[in-house]
């Protein structure tokens, strides 16, 4: 399934057309998802940036009722006003926890309202505990700067950079309201004493430096009309003008903890009681209370202000993103629909069109063109294919007519050559044939009186070289089509069949051959399966060490198949290259022509195979050499009964199997008894010399194939 995949080419057209149109469809289908993805998250964005808003809305309140609660404490209003702010604080309290509840967070907002809750849960103690006026006042403003974080990463939640500068001003100008209200409850602690301390004084000099930065900064986020609107208009005037005097007088006041005071102190120790008490900070409380709390006030306006301008920015952004998401989705399906409808009509006609082109060239290639081969005529006029346009289907059609009337010219000249090729072939593979019978005869003839063993085996070496120029010429034979001269009419049996294929190979003096069963090859499969072997044989032997040995056996298998084993100590054949063997002998049964002139012994052996319906299959393992199994059907090689005739083989006629009857020296009867004159001396010295010839006469070399 991957590789059909992956092997684009062989795509039908409909899905290659598919594939090229799916390319900008998927791109824009996936624009467009995305796209209206991003309209639907930012729209939710919005949704979700509301919720915040709302949680901003909430904590304000508790944010204002701390506040409120420091400035109690700070100004000695009472337990009783205390215990009501408490109250309302409370209130608050439950409502923020119930709107934190219902609102998802990241993990940093998450730890800062753990962090928020804890400081909100001291207050009760905190409550108890106003003897200390400036500690409460000091753990009130944690408790408030805490909730001030959580306030700074709500507003840092907000994605969009329009609501987060929004957000931001906003969460500054809550800060500035903080350090105003911070003022306020340090100087009416200072008021409650009569004089500040210097560390009061310090916090609030540094309170005014952080009032000025973050006003400076609110006013580089804030929009030109969120300045004009609520920054100038409402924190500008005479409570703003006189909060700063006020302010001022009280930090260049003389503290009570300073070196005026300090002197004064040490002379009330040694009893002077006549000496001036530290004059009080010249501020009114109520006019401190009065313009802290306008310019407070102020501030509040200025954060509901923003506020609102947050909700309302965040409510028109969901609305345009929402009906910018709707817009989208149906370009994109108004989009596919005419894509899809598109590739419809362009995709029928070009299939319709191969379709036309496809059958004319089947028919073509399948009943005309073999038509035309079988007989060798035929007409040269030609069919138009049924595509008439004039565009490249058309030019194409148009080519294919073209080919295919060079294709019947072609196939009428091809036809008449190959049978006249074939016919020089085997005439003169036949003519080779009778010089090699002759040059046999003649050889055999000269092997009988030479009493020379030199000469004896230059002659066995002739009778072997021409012996397999006669299987050469009976293979061009076999694949010219033709058949042999040599064929018997009478069972040859089964040992001498194997016996004779080893003779006919030039290295028989290496073929070990085991008893075979008691069985007869019928007379017309025997010289072909005598050359079968021998093919086999001579691979084996030319693919093996020279001082091994190879050996065919033979065995009767179930059903009387006779299984004919020829099994050589070589290196043996890889997977691959034995599976490709055993696909060319497959493919020569079948017809196909010889690619390659080192396979043509495999070649032969497929195709006399095929000829008789001979299984030839070969098997091996890499460095334990090759077996090649011949299976002969039990019709062609049936078991005989047992006789001395049969035994001796005197069945079969001399005169057509002399040939056959010619085997290695090795194996060959001892030559004729010489003529009468000769002594019993001259004969065994004419034997052993035939012998020697017969050692000198072993090939010293193998010959590749």
């Amino acid at each position: 399934m991957f590789n059909a995949l992956v092997n684009w080419r062989n795509w039908r057209l409909p899905v290659k057309l598919a594939a090229v149109l799916i390319v900008p469809v998927v791109i824009a289908v996936g624009v467009g998802v995305l796209q209206i993805k991003s309209y639907t998250d930012r729209a939710e964005s919005y949704a979700e940036f509301q919720r915040l808003v709302k949680v901003r809305a909430m904590l304000i309140p508790l944010i204002e009722g701390v506040q409120q609660e420091r400035r109690i404490v700070a100004e000695g209003a009472g337990p009783e006003a205390l215990a009501d702010q408490a109250r309302r604080t409370d209130e608050a309290q439950e409502v923020v926890r119930g709107q934190l509840g219902k609102t998802s967070f990241s993990e940093a907002m998450a730890a800062r309202v753990e962090e928020v809750t804890a400081k909100i849960g001291e207050l009760p103690a905190l409550r108890g505990q106003t003897g200390d006026v400036p500690g409460s006042v000091t753990r009130y403003t944690g408790v408030v700067e805490s909730m001030l974080e959580v306030d700074e990463v709500l507003a840092s939640e907000f994605g969009d950079a329009v609501l987060a500068r929004t957000a931001m001003g906003m969460h500054h100008a809550l800060h500035v309201q903080e350090e105003v209200l911070y003022q306020q409850s340090v100087v009416l602690t200072g008021l409650t004493r009569g004089q500040l301390t210097n560390a009061e004084v310090r916090e609030l000099v540094e309170s005014n430096v952080r009032l000025g930065y973050i006003a400076s900064e609110f006013a580089a986020l804030a929009t030109p009309g969120q300045l004009d609107s609520h920054w100038k208009t409402k924190f500008n005037g005479p409570d703003i003008e006189s909060h700063r005097k006020m302010l001022t007088a009280a930090m260049l006041h003389p503290t009570s903890d300073g070196p005026n005071a300090g002197n004064n102190t040490g002379n009330n120790n040694t009893g002077n009681n006549n000496s001036a008490k530290p004059k009080p900070i010249p501020i009114a409380a109520a006019d401190w209370s009065q313009a802290s709390g306008a310019v407070a006030t102020s501030m509040d306006n200025v954060v509901q202000g923003l506020q609102n301008d947050l909700l309302g920015t965040a409510n028109r952004l969901r609305d345009e993103t929402s009906d910018q998401a709707g817009t989208a989705s149906v370009i994109l399906f108004a989009t596919l629909i005419l894509a899809a409808t598109i590739g419809f009509v362009v995709g029928r006609y070009l299939t319709r069109s191969l379709n036309a082109l496809r059958r004319s060239a089947l028919d073509v290639a399948w009943d005309k063109l073999p038509e035309m081969v079988a007989t060798g005529r035929g007409s040269t006029e030609i069919e138009p294919v049924p595509v008439h346009t004039t565009e490249e289907f058309g030019q194409v059609a148009r080519a294919f007519d073209a080919v295919h009337q060079q294709a019947v010219k072609s196939v009428i000249e091809q036809a008449a050559m190959r049978a006249n090729m074939r016919n020089i072939f085997v005439n003169l593979s036949r003519r080779s044939q009778s010089l090699v019978e002759r040059q046999l005869k003649l050889m055999e003839e000269l092997e009988k009186f030479e009493e020379d063993p030199d000469q004896l085996a230059n002659l066995f070496k002739l009778d072997h070289l021409a012996t397999r120029m006669r299987r050469n010429n009976e293979n061009l034979m076999v694949l010219s089509g033709g058949d042999v001269a040599r064929r018997f009419h009478k069972p040859i049996p089964l040992t001498d069949v194997l016996r004779a294929a080893a003779a006919e190979i030039e290295q028989y003096q290496r073929v070990m051959v085991h008893t075979a069963p008691n069985a007869e090859v019928v007379g017309y499969v025997a010289s072909d399966l005598v050359r079968l072997l021998a093919e086999l044989l001579d691979n084996a032997t030319a693919f093996s060490p020279p001082h091994t040995q190879v050996a065919i056996s033979a065995s009767i298998e179930a059903g009387g198949i006779v299984q004919i084993d020829v099994l050589d100590q070589g290196i043996g054949i890889d997977p691959e290259a034995l599976a490709a063997v055993n696909h060319r002998l497959e493919a020569a049964g079948e017809g196909v022509d010889v690619q390659v002139f080192r396979e043509m012994g495999l070649f032969v052996v497929g195709r006399l195979a095929a000829r008789h319906q001979i299984v030839v299959r070969l098997d091996a393992k890499q460095g334990t050499g090759t077996r090649a199994i011949v299976l002969v059907p039990a019709e062609l090689a049936p078991q005989r009964e047992e006789s001395w005739e049969s035994f001796r083989g005197e069945a079969i006629d001399r005169q057509q199997t002399s040939w056959f009857q010619r085997t290695t020296p090795a194996a060959a009867p001892p030559p004729p008894p010489a003529p009468a004159r000769q002594t019993p001396e001259s004969a065994r010295g004419f034997l052993d010399a035939f012998q020697r010839g017969v050692q000198r006469g072993l090939p010293d070399h193998q010959e590749s194939r």
